[in-house]
């Protein structure tokens, strides 16, 4: 088994610690697109196209580990800045560079999104006993990251919490981490936690503090019903995880 660990975050994509899991009210995990919360008035800038030759050679891909036979097809949400070959996707940045992203190990990718800006594309793969959910910051030279699971976003939206924990360790992150969303700067990455299992995060309590849950192992059944745990992550402990709720107020 090879895990796979590409980086990409998405602006202003919301999404749950659990894979596929979503949130609940203002100011929690909501679904929205990349950069719904920090959109530029602008009008959208003009078409550049991706320089797919500027990729790199991949390695061979282990006999049985990919099943597909070609390209990924580019999703229409991003038929303008994006273009794949058997191995790579190349983003092109609003400068005219491009961003390369390493594809020889997924099968597909799902929830393409571009924003309405144009400068974030965002979108989840699967692959051979792996998963994650890309980001690419289109601005300057481009940025990209892996957050596992599409992240959630602050109130303003200038910050990125994500959870990706799992037994097998099979998402990109395998981790609980923040991002400031300008630039996709990682200002934070926790992956000694709690033993426990299907962690989420439940919501944003303004903008310095993170609200989780988890169910302790020894209380687990795999039930919808199984108690859950509070956690919560602030800015003044350096974003560690940390048993109970953002303090009032």
């Amino acid at each position: 088994m090879r895990r796979i660990v590409i980086g990409v975050a998405a602006l202003i994509v919301t999404g749950c610690g659990s894979h596929g899991d979503a949130g609940q009210n203002a100011g929690a995990a909501s679904t929205a697109s990349p950069g719904k919360t920090m959109a530029s008035a602008a009008p959208p800038p003009a078409t550049v196209v991706p320089d797919l030759a500027a990729c790199p050679a991949r390695e061979p891909v282990d006999e049985g580990a990919r099943q597909r036979t070609r390209p990924i097809p580019v999703p229409p949400p991003l038929h303008q800045v994006m273009r794949s070959d058997m191995d790579n996707f190349a983003i092109a940045t609003l400068g005219g560079a491009t961003v390369c992203v390493d594809a020889s190990w997924m099968e597909d990718i799902r929830a393409p999104a571009l924003s309405a800006d144009e400068r974030f594309v965002s979108f989840d793969w699967d692959g051979y006993e792996a998963f994650g959910h890309i980001v690419v910051d289109r601005n300057g030279k481009g940025v990209m990251i892996d957050t596992g699971t599409a992240p959630v976003a602050s109130p303003s939206g200038k910050l990125l919490a994500a959870v990706d924990l799992g037994e097998a360790a099979f998402g990109a992150l395998n981790a609980f981490a923040v991002w400031q969303a300008d630039g996709l700067r990682q200002l934070a990455k926790q992956e000694d936690v709690p033993q426990a299992t299907d962690w989420k995060i439940e919501r944003w309590a303004g903008e310095d503090c993170v609200e989780l849950s988890t169910v302790p192992w020894e209380k687990s059944t795999g039930a919808a019903s199984d108690p859950r745990q509070a956690y919560h992550a602030s800015a003044g402990k350096r974003w560690r995880l940390e048993p109970g709720r953002c303090a009032a107020g």
